[in-house]
């Protein structure tokens, strides 16, 4: 189970987040389509750096692959260092008004009237210096990238048989038998607990992400890219439920991965601008089923949320 877990966490995150700006396409067979950077093939499987980590995806879930170039920034331009050309000393900004004062009265000589070559072209010297010395201010450059911002630092804690989250403040039942599986939740930034037995037959993760629709937009969101992790992946039963007293969507579901066939409970609901998920798994093929859904069920419907 624990190579399952990293691509059931990677594909919910396509639901609830945008793209990277430069990826690979990554196309499965059921349409599903995934954005990252592949960057190596392990263990049968792809290592797909996406905007919210590492996923790993099966080979055989794979349609195609569409491989894209990283767009290759232009040269920059040198800066000419040679001066601009000056101006003539002949203006025309000068002369032509030079020789509109110059004009010979009536009875005059022409010579007495004409004015004094020395001062324009001095004039216009200064003038040409002037061009010659000034430059044009050099374009602003694209600014910097923002920083990728650092992963949130979760804070939780197990206090006998309660689950507490300090960092999004809510506390759950702890069946007796689960422990902590930090390596699910580090499998995406967005998985804020994950706790299960200690063989990973038994599974229950939540996630919590900026909500982008209504509470029915994302469920189902959420529930396409669930159906893309398992083969025969079906259905049972959808139902509108409450959670921590907030409305939310239930969905059952079975499929089959790693050779044994999962009972899967998908709730999803929403608090002020953040969309809750809860992914529960255990094994159908086990005579344990029904008690571990019961525990899954438990433990999903005791969580509350502490008093701001």
């Amino acid at each position: 189970m624990g190579s399952r877990v990293i691509p059931v966490l990677a594909l919910l995150a396509v639901s609830w987040c945008a793209g990277v700006a430069r990826a690979d396409e990554i196309r499965l067979k059921d349409g599903t389509k995934i954005s990252g950077t592949i960057v190596g093939f392990e263990n049968g499987a792809f290592r797909v750096e996406t905007s919210y980590g590492f996923a790993l995806i099966q080979k055989d879930k794979v349609a195609d692959i569409n491989i894209t170039a990283e767009k290759k920034q232009p040269d920059p331009k040198p800066k000419s260092t040679a001066p601009a050309t000056p101006p003539p000393a002949n203006a025309p900004a000068v002369v032509p008004a030079v020789a509109k004062e110059s004009s010979t009265p009536a009875g005059a000589s022409p010579e007495a009237n004409a004015p004094a070559p020395a001062r324009p072209a001095a004039k216009s010297d200064a003038s040409a210096k002037t061009v010659t010395t000034a430059s044009p201010a050099p374009p602003p450059g694209p600014p910097a990238p923002p920083p990728a911002p650092e992963p949130p630092v979760i804070r939780d804690e197990i206090r006998g048989n309660l689950y507490v989250n300090l960092s999004s403040g809510f506390q759950m039942y702890k069946p007796p038998s689960w422990d902590l599986i930090p390596a699910a939740r580090k499998a995406l930034p967005d998985a804020v607990a994950a706790l299960g037995t200690s063989d990973q037959t038994t599974l229950l993760v939540i996630g919590q992400a900026r909500a982008k629709d209504s509470l029915d937009i994302q469920a189902a969101a959420t529930g396409k890219a669930l159906s893309g992790v398992y083969d025969h992946y079906r259905l049972i039963s959808s139902r509108h439920t409450s959670v921590a007293g907030l409305p939310a969507v239930e969905q059952r579901s079975r499929g089959s991965a790693d050779g044994r066939d999962w009972s899967v409970l998908l709730v999803t609901f929403l608090r002020g601008n953040d969309a809750f998920t809860l992914l529960g798994m255990t094994w159908a093929d086990s005579d344990l089923i029904q008690v571990q859904e019961n525990v899954i069920a438990k433990t999903v419907n005791s969580l509350t949320f502490s008093a701001q």
